[in-house]
């Protein structure tokens, strides 16, 4: 049997959180919430295992992202409002001015 292999997401990372132990989020109402966040619907989340730490949620979207602060503060309100208790970090670099 052919091992499925998952293709890399397309796009920057933006941001990734983690959840408080317990908690899970669907990749349906992530990528929902996401594309809700950034205002695309040209983004992809993952959920990433991270050897002896648990699970990482990464969230991607295009590289030339208009506003990625805003993004982030939305994606933060969406989560808050769902009842989950997160940790969440920016990776990608934002440009001077982002709202």
């Amino acid at each position: 049997m052919a091992k499925l292999v998952q293709s890399p997401p397309a796009g920057v990372r933006w941001l990734f959180f983690r959840l408080k132990p317990g908690q899970s989020i669907s990749p349906t109402r992530l990528k929902a919430a996401w594309s809700d966040a950034t205002e695309t619907d040209d983004c992809s989340v993952r959920r990433e295992e991270i050897e002896g730490a648990g699970y990482v949620y990464a969230l991607y979207a295009p590289n030339g992202l208009c506003m990625p602060r805003r993004a982030e503060l939305r994606m933060r309100v969406l989560l808050e409002e769902a009842g989950y208790s997160f940790t969440m970090g920016a990776l990608a670099d934002r440009r001077p001015g982002d709202t």
